[in-house]
Formats: structure tokens, sequence, C-alpha cells
């Protein structure tokens, strides 16, 4: 059974996108691909939403500094070390796009809302992470 949990890199898709953009020649061509999956899909499958927030939080992580990192655990994600590490890679056009595809995955067309919806007790935590994410991105 993979993990499942409402935090953003708490599913095993979230860290299976995170390896991929790291093994990447192209990180950004990368994210900027998989929020365009999004807004050109129909229907949003949940490994294409995870992919969505995985995308948002580097974009939030270089333009804001938000730290996704649990502090509790010691373990640094590599999305926290990944603008040291790619200093010439600007994400901040990106913006507006993860925006719009984050708002689509609260929409009627996502299987990723869908699942959360079927978990009563924490598909609002979940929910407030995106809006979350949404706010810090319209900054």
């Amino acid at each position: 059974m993979g993990a499942w949990g409402y935090k953003y890199y708490e599913d095993d898709d979230a860290f299976d996108f995170m390896d991929e953009i790291e093994a990447s020649e192209n990180p950004k061509e990368l994210i900027e691909d998989a929020l365009e999956t999004a807004l050109e899909s129909d229907f949003i499958d949940s490994t294409e939403g995870n992919a969505v927030i995985v995308s948002a939080t580097y974009i939030d992580r270089q333009t804001n500094g938000t730290r996704f990192s649990e502090s509790e655990t010691g373990e640094i994600l590599d999305v926290d070390s990944f603008p040291d590490r790619n200093p010439s890679i600007d994400l901040s056009d990106l913006k507006e796009k993860a925006v719009i595809a984050l708002e689509k995955l609260l929409g009627e067309d996502s299987e990723l809302k869908e699942l959360w919806q079927e978990n009563e007790e924490d598909y609002p935590f979940w929910r407030k992470g995106i809006e979350k994410l949404i706010e810090r991105l319209n900054k």
C-alpha cells in the first residue's frame, strides 16, 4: 500500500515526481509540462494532480522561500535545496500557470479532489493546503 497523506509530500506520487524533477536535465521544462498537461486536460487524474502540486511547491520554494521539509525529521527534501543547486533556473514565469492549474485541481474535474472528498476528516486539511499554496503564489 502506498503512502497517502494530506500534506504536499505525504504521497508516493509526489515523491516520484520530485525524483523525476531531480533527475531531469531540464527540470523547468518538466515542471512546465506538468502544469500544461493539467491545464489542457478535461479531467486531471491523481498522478497529474500530484505533479501539479509538486511543481507548484518548487515554484513557491524558489519565488517565496517557503520550506517544505519537516523540521522534526531533520531530513531535507530536494525541493528545499533546489534553488541553491540550480541558481540559473528561474521558475517565476510559471507562477500564473501554477495558480490556474491548482485552481483547476480544486474544481469538479479532478480525481485527486474526488479521492480526498471521500476522506471527510482530512479533506479540509488537504484543500486548505492547496488554497495556501495558491495564496502564496499569488503574492
